[in-house]
C-alpha cells in the first residue's frame, strides 16, 4: 500500500487542537483568551470529523483490492484489541476521581448505569440516559460502528465506476447537509457520515478520478488556499452560521486537506513529512483517548490540594510542558504496545 506520510502529521495536528481545545474548557488554557491562537483552538481549526475522514480515506485505500479486504471478525478484533482496553482503563479511572470529587454515589443507580453505558460504547447513542464520563467515549463508539461496515463497504465499492462513487460522494454531503438542517445540529451518532464520505474520496483518489496539481508549488499554493479558507471558517464564517460551519464547510475543506497531502508534493508537504512529527500523529489518536484522564487529574490537584486558590497549569510553559510529556509518555506506551 502506498504511504502518505504527511497524514500522520495532520492526524498530530488534529489530535493537538482538540487535546488543547479541552484544557481551555477546564480552566487550563485561560491565558490564551483573546489572542489569534486562542481563537483557532477554540474555533476549533480541527474538529473529530478529521479523525472520521482520514481514517475512511486510508482504509478504502488500504482495501482498495478484493483480496486486501480482510474478514469481518479478525478486522473487528484488532481494532478492539487495539484501542478498547485504553478506554475501559480512561472510564475507570475517570469514574473513580468523579465519585471522589462530586459524590455521585449519592445517585448509585445512575452512575452505575452511567459507567455501563460508556463500557459498553452505548452512551454516544443514548446520552441523556448518564452523565459524561470519558470525552472522547462518543467518537469510539461512532468509529466501532463504522468498522463494522468497513469490510462490506469495502468490498461493494471495488466493484463501482468512477460515475458511481461520485454520485455517492456527493450523496453523501447531501445526506450530511440534510441531517444538519433537519436536526440544528449534527447528532454524534450521525457524525460516522464522514467516515464514509472519507473512504468514498479514498476510492476516488485511488481511481485517479480527482484531478491533481502535478507541479510541486501548485500543490503548495493549494495548501495554503486551504489553511486560509479554514482560518476565514474558523474566524468569519462560524459567526455567520455556527453549525454550517462546523458540520459542513470544515469537514469539505479537511477533504480538500487530505486530497492535496496526499498528492504528496511540495514544500509543506515536506516539512509535514518529517520524522518526528509521524511519530507523533501515529500515537495521536492513544492521546485522543488518553487525554481526559490528564485533565481529570489536574482538576484533581486543583480540587483537593490548589483548592483553586493558584492554578500552576494555566501558563505557557506549564501547558508546554504537559503536552511534551504527554504525547512523549503516548509514544511510550506504543512502543510497549507494538
Amino acid at each position: 500500500m502506498r504511504y502518505f506520510p504527511a497524514l500522520d502529521t495532520l492526524r498530530f495536528l488534529a489530535s493537538l487542537n482538540i487535546v488543547l481545545l479541552h484544557f481551555s474548557s477546564s480552566d487550563l488554557l485561560s491565558y490564551a483568551k483573546g489572542t489569534f491562537w486562542g481563537s483557532v483552538i477554540k474555533g476549533p481549526f480541527f474538529t473529530a470529523d478529521v479523525f472520521f475522514l482520514l481514517s475512511g480515506f486510508i482504509y478504502s485505500i488500504l482495501f482498495s483490492k478484493r483480496e486486501r479486504v480482510p474478514k469481518l471478525k479478525a478486522f473487528m478484533k484488532e481494532r478492539f484489541r487495539r484501542l478498547y482496553p485504553l478506554h475501559i482503563i480512561c472510564t475507570l479511572i475517570i469514574f473513580a476521581i468523579t465519585i471522589y470529587r462530586t459524590h455521585l454515589l449519592d445517585n448509585t443507580a445512575y452512575a452505575i448505569k452511567s459507567l455501563a453505558l460508556h463500557i459498553s460504547l452505548l452512551w454516544a447513542f443514548v446520552p441523556k440516559m448518564g452523565f459524561h464520563l470519558n470525552q472522547p467515549s462518543w467518537a469510539l463508539s461512532v468509529f466501532f460502528l463504522c468498522y463494522v461496515l468497513t469490510p462490506g463497504f469495502s468490498r461493494f465499492l471495488n466493484k463501482l465506476g468512477k460515475k458511481s462513487l461520485w454520485l455517492l460522494f456527493l450523496g453523501s454531503w447531501a445526506l450530511s447537509l440534510f441531517v444538519v438542517l433537519h436536526f440544528e445540529e449534527m447528532p454524534n451518532a450521525f457524525r460516522g457520515i464522514n467516515f464514509f464520505s472519507g473512504m468514498l474520496l479514498g476510492k476516488l483518489f485511488f481511481n485517479k478520478a480527482i484531478p491533481l496539481p502535478r507541479k510541486a508549488l501548485i500543490n503548495d499554493l493549494f495548501l495554503f488556499g486551504v489553511a486560509t479558507l479554514l482560518c476565514l471558517n474558523v474566524c468569519a464564517f462560524k459567526q455567520v452560521h455556527i453549525v454550517l460551519s462546523y458540520h459542513i464547510a470544515a469537514p469539505i475543506l479537511y477533504s480538500a486537506l487530505l486530497l492535496f497531502l496526499a498528492n504528496d508534493k511540495g514544500i509543506i508537504v515536506k516539512i509535514l513529512s518529517i520524522s518526528l512529527l509521524r511519530s507523533l500523529g501515529k500515537v495521536s489518536f492513544y492521546a485522543y483517548l488518553l487525554h481526559s484522564v490528564v485533565i481529570e487529574f489536574l482538576h484533581l490537584y486543583l480540587d483537593k490540594i490548589a483548592q483553586w486558590k493558584y492554578n500552576p497549569f494555566d501558563k505557557p510553559l506549564a501547558t508546554f510542558l504537559i503536552i511534551i510529556i504527554f504525547y512523549g509518555s503516548c509514544a511510550v506506551y506504543n512502543r510497549w504496545k507494538r
